[in-house]
């Protein structure tokens, strides 16, 4: 009777090991979402609204940032930061800003016949008490801006965002991304320069 009681609780230490092990999994795997947008943007000028995109501070949910590495020319502007995303939480980003020349010479700012903005970043967040793992949401985001008459400008952009299948499952991975999409249209409509 003895070695079956310890039989039992040795399949019941191994069956919560199992759980635990499979909760760490759901905890890692990430799974993506995705949402894209074709915009008019009336009274904003091309140019002005790329450079706004490509401003990291103007990103959702960064208490404070730096800037790590820079690079431009005539018609590139990359950089990449670390930052501050709330208690606990860090992040890398990157943006990659570039003019499309409207004829065969490169062709910067205005004359420009549209404006590409790349910008990936990664938010981690750290387990109470535990060094690992940490629970990383990745945001990537790809923006054409063009002239899109009448003065204003026509933004395409697709986001993809991958995050862990517990969050996938309960819908916050799709609520995120339809917050930071909402977020980001109400301040591109209120906070984005004018054509001048």
């Amino acid at each position: 009777m003895l070695s079956m009681s310890r039989q039992w609780a040795r399949r019941g230490r191994w069956r919560a090991l199992a759980l635990a092990a499979a909760a760490l999994c759901a905890l890692c795997v990430r799974v993506p979402a995705q949402r894209s947008a074709d915009l008019r943007v009336p009274g904003r000028a091309p140019a002005e609204l790329a450079h706004w995109l490509a401003d990291f501070s103007n990103q959702l949910d960064i208490s404070s940032w730096s800037v790590e590495d820079d690079h431009s020319n005539y018609t590139t502007w990359r950089y990449s930061v670390s930052f501050s995303c709330g208690p606990g939480c860090r992040g890398r980003g990157a943006v990659l800003a570039a003019d499309e020349p409207a004829g065969a010479a490169p062709q910067h700012g205005r004359a420009a016949r549209a404006h590409r903005v790349s910008l990936v970043r990664r938010d981690c967040t750290a387990l109470p008490l535990l060094p690992w793992p940490q629970l990383c949401d990745e945001l990537e985001l790809r923006a054409e801006v063009s002239g899109g008459g009448g003065g204003g400008a026509r933004l395409q952009w697709a986001a993809r965002t991958s995050c862990g299948a517990l969050g996938w499952a309960s819908g916050a991975c799709a609520r995120r991304l339809q917050r930071h999409h909402e977020h980001a249209l109400q301040r591109l409509l209120h906070a984005a320069p004018r054509a001048s």
